[in-house]
This record gives C-alpha cells, structure tokens and sequence, in this order.
C-alpha cells in the first residue's frame, strides 16, 4: 500500500524555499555571466569582420574615422 508524503513542518519548508532562492539567484548569476560572453564574441566577430573588410578595401582604421567624422553633421548651436 503506497505510503503519504511527510508532511514537512513550517521550518523545513521555510529551508526548501531559501534554498530553491539560493539555486534561482545562482542560475540567473550564470546566465547573466553567459550572456555576457556571448555579447563579447558577437562583438569580437563583428569587429574581425570590419577588420577584414577595411584591409580588402585598402583602408587603414584611422583613415575610415577621418571619413566618418568629415561625414557627420555639423552640430552648432541651432537653438
């Protein structure tokens, strides 16, 4: 014949849901740390590959910024 659940006291209810906290708060902390990582290397691979494309074009780093910053608009006092 099966046997009931022990039924836990209020103490030993209270320790289960610190602990389940204590797992939830770890596993968000690895998450996060992930994340993290994975935004690091899509941003590693984006710069490669604007590496590699300035290198096939001819172009070096500084001289692309030159371009960029003669491109952008001027931004005086328009008040």
């Amino acid at each position: 014949m099966p046997r009931g659940r022990k039924k836990q006291s209020l103490d030993e209810k209270i320790q289960d849901t610190k602990q389940s906290i204590y797992n939830l708060e770890n596993r968000v902390q690895e998450l996060y740390e992930e994340l993290e990582e994975l935004l690091d290397r899509k941003k590693r691979e984006e710069l490669e590959k604007l590496s590699e494309a300035l290198e096939e074009a001819g172009v070096s780093v500084e001289e692309m910024l030159e371009r960029i910053k003669a491109e952008e608009p001027e931004t005086e006092n328009i008040a």
